[in-house]
């Protein structure tokens, strides 16, 4: 009998090459996401589409159609491909009862997502992370910037795609940044933004995945190209060898008890050449593709894992050059706005996007697999983001994932919500590590 699988989070091009790779090897794969068309669904391997509503702006009526699901037909596993993992790690006791779920408790969930927890989670455990303060109030800000040097990075505790990160070099800077983002969070009920110390150096980056915090595959990258070129998502990709931040990541699985997919992010500093972890992804990321590519093959894990299977451990080998085809017309595209770069360099751009300075093994992660229809919706999707991004002047990363992205926000008030309707608490309040905020 063949294995079926619901994907939820199919609208990103990184789903996309798990559904193939899963698909081609016989499993039945259904693909959800909140989006009519999207990447995934449009697969070459997908059995079937659901539409199901954004689990950013609707987690109940999100979970309410997943259950739908699970309760209507039979799944062998529910794998989230990106940020609705922590939503679906929340009630994950309650999903379980229909399939597999590969997801930690969500404390240790909640602890590695938000940013301040996962800087005092590593001061507990010793693991390099940049000084952190967090100031109580507008007011608070000059007594909590004395405890760092500039220049200090502005961040935001649930941010990603560099929503709300700003880089400050002296006190007018980060009072004029911290009053304008403060007042954004408090209009939407947000957690205020938090200071952390610049660290100089390189960003290196791993996409593991792990059971009951046992590592079982793992692929550690730099990124030789972003987009947006200030700190986005990696367009070009270089798998490496870095044995001090795999030896970090083995403690933070470990303390966590983590089970599925983490990615984290590092700077290995220039002059001292320590790893200092700056943030975590509690799911699937880009390097999905390089890590088939280097010989991590993610999908024998999971299928094996469905099967009662403990799979052999599985680490990338180094020098595998890959690039994402979207994302590097993003760049590419980045160049024509005279407030990046001045015009007359765009020539020298256009060279090195057709001929990158460094050797590349996928020219793309989708037309190389024949998923010809995706890499079109991704490129229809992207251009219609940048567009809005340009219209609404909000970051490009934001506007493309806003569909499939989780709001702690409305996430608790779904949680409120439950409690007033007499439904009980989905998690209990502990976890295997003490909560360390």
């Amino acid at each position: 009998m063949a294995i079926r699988i619901l994907v939820t989070g199919s609208s990103t091009f990184f789903a996309t090459r798990l559904i193939h790779d899963l698909g081609r090897r016989g499993a039945l794969v259904t693909a959800a996401d909140s989006l009519a068309v999207s990447p995934g669904k449009v697969s070459r391997f997908v059995s079937r589409r659901l539409l199901v509503p954004s689990p950013g702006a609707d987690p109940g009526g999100f979970l309410d159609a997943i259950q739908t699901e699970l309760g209507s037909r039979r799944y062998d596993l529910l794998l989230p491909a990106f940020e609705e993992s922590v939503l679906l790690s929340e009630y994950r006791a309650e999903l379980q009862k229909h399939t597999n779920l590969f997801l930690p408790l969500f404390a240790s969930m909640q602890q590695l997502h938000h940013k301040p927890s996962l800087n005092a989670l590593c001061c507990k455990l010793n693991l390099p992370t940049p000084p952190t303060v967090v100031p109580r109030s507008t007011a608070d800000l000059a007594r909590a910037a004395q405890a760092l040097r500039y220049p200090i990075v502005l961040k935001l505790a649930m941010g990603n795609n560099s929503v709300g990160r700003a880089y400050c070099d002296d006190w007018e800077s980060l009072h004029a940044n911290y009053s304008q983002l403060a007042a954004t969070q408090q209009q939407s009920g947000d957690e205020l933004p938090f200071l952390q110390q610049k660290i100089d150096g390189e960003l290196v980056y791993t996409l593991c995945f792990a059971n009951e915090g046992r590592k079982l595959a793992e692929v550690v990258y730099r990124t030789r190209r972003t987009f947006p070129e200030a700190g986005g998502t990696s367009a070009h990709r270089e798998s490496i060898d870095h044995p001090q931040i795999s030896r970090i990541t083995n403690q933070l699985l470990a303390a966590t008890d983590w089970t599925g997919f983490l990615g984290l992010d590092f700077i290995v500093e220039r002059e001292t050449g320590i790893p200092y972890l700056i943030d975590a992804n509690p799911r699937p990321n880009p390097a999905i593709h390089l890590g088939f590519l280097a010989g991590v093959d993610w999908s024998r894990i999971l299928l094996d894992l469905v099967a009662g299977i403990i799979p052999q451990p599985q680490m990338a080998r180094s020098g595998v050059h890959v690039h994402t085809l979207m994302l590097d017309i993003g760049w590419l595209c980045e160049g024509l706005s005279p407030l990046k770069e001045a015009l007359w360099r765009f020539p020298g751009r256009f060279a090195k996007f057709l001929s990158p300075p460094w050797p590349v093994n996928s020219r793309d992660d989708l037309l190389t697999i024949g998923e010809t229809a995706a890499a079109f919706v991704i490129l229809l999707h992207s251009g219609y983001s940048f567009a809005k991004s340009l219209l609404l002047g909000r970051p490009f990363g934001q506007v493309l994932l806003e569909n499939a992205n989780y709001d702690a926000v409305a996430a608790h008030e779904y949680r409120l919500q439950r409690l007033q309707n007499g439904m009980r608490p989905a998690v209990a309040a502990e976890s295997r590590v003490a909560d360390a905020a």
